[in-house]
């Protein structure tokens, strides 16, 4: 069973008082998502090889939840400023099946249950370019941190850009779908860094309810 939902943030309410999109300075947004998938396949299996013997490694009834409340501000007519922590739990089931092929070791299997934590915090900034009233492109520059909240020194630093479209279904309600994006990232624990660029990967969708001046 898979079920992905998003959603603006409880604070959302759709009202329709003017014709054109609610982006002005002093404007603000909030919004957010909410992501949950299970997975209750046969999961992942990978085999180790040891002098001993092998080891048959398989995670499977894989749950992800992630909750990222969204708020930002308009410092001008085109460039916002946002702001996102986020929480993320992962869990699912491990089994290893040792397999022995010396004399004297026994072969053995263990099964457990674990799970993950993490908490995150993202800042952006946005340029919004209207195409017309109601449809607009924004590129999104972030900065983000991500740890396990049981391991705090264990966890990653990344910078972002996306490109993003929106859709304003109302005045104040903007419907947002990014595609792909640019990314350095350092694992501060393993002092591990990459890059990773690509247009069809990591699209995302969010609501944001727009409030202000207007």
């Amino acid at each position: 069973m898979k079920i992905r939902l998003l959603f603006s943030s409880f604070f959302i309410m759709i009202v329709i008082n003017s014709a054109s999109a609610q982006v002005d300075k002093g404007s603000h947004y909030i919004g957010g998502s909410l992501y949950y998938n299970y997975d209750g396949g046969p999961g992942t299996t990978t085999l180790y090889t040891f002098n001993t013997g092998t080891t048959l490694y398989t995670v499977n009834k894989l749950t992800t939840f992630q909750f990222s409340p969204e708020f930002g501000y308009f410092l001008s007519k085109k460039w916002a400023i946002g702001i996102q922590p986020d929480y993320s739990r992962s869990s699912g089931t491990e089994t290893n099946a040792f397999t022995s092929n010396t004399a004297g070791v026994q072969s053995f299997t263990t099964v457990n249950n674990y799970h993950m934590d993490v908490v995150g915090l993202t800042v952006s900034l946005r340029y919004y370019c209207m195409l017309t009233d109601r449809i607009g492109i924004f590129p999104q520059f972030s900065l983000s941190t991500q740890n396990d909240l049981k391991d705090f020194g264990n966890g990653e630093i990344s910078i972002l850009a996306s490109p993003n479209i929106v859709f304003f279904a109302t005045p104040k309600l903007g419907i947002n779908m990014g595609f792909g994006n640019i990314k350095y990232a350092t694992d501060y624990h393993l002092n591990n860094s990459f890059i990773n660029v690509g247009l069809n990967n990591a699209i995302s969708f969010g609501l944001n309810y727009y409030c202000g001046k207007k």
